[in-house]
Formats: structure tokens, sequence, C-alpha cells
């Protein structure tokens, strides 16, 4: 999640969160992927529509190959 819009980010409109929430516009760049640490689900700044998640995973999926197959 970011403040800066990309040129393929994902915007998070307002009525996207289901809770929290962000004061300045948001954006997902399903290109950076990184892992969780615990400490950050103690300072979460909120959930989304599952949707979006929906599509933010789905950009995601055009980022990365798809497995060999045997």
């Amino acid at each position: 999640m970011t403040t800066q819009s990309h040129t393929e980010a994902i915007r998070v409109p307002d009525d996207a969160w289901t809770s929290g929430g962000s004061s300045k516009q948001a954006y997902v760049s399903p290109w950076y992927v990184a892992t969780m640490k615990h400490a950050a689900f103690d300072r979460r700044q909120g959930s989304l529509h599952e949707p979006l998640i929906e599509r933010v995973a789905s950009a995601l999926h055009s980022y990365t190959p798809e497995s060999p197959t045997r």
C-alpha cells in the first residue's frame, strides 16, 4: 500500500475499506510483494473488500511466471 500513483497501481477507493482507511488516496502496487512481519499486524491500516483483493491478486499473477508443468 502506498500513496504513490504509479502507472499500473491499483487505486483503493474510499468505499473499498471494510475497516480502517487512509487519510490520503491509497494505491496498491501488485508488482511489489513483501512478507508481513508479526509487528505489522499490530499497526495494520485496515481491511479491504474481497473484490479489490481479488483484483490485486489477479494483477500480481501477471508479474509472476507460471509454474512449470510436469
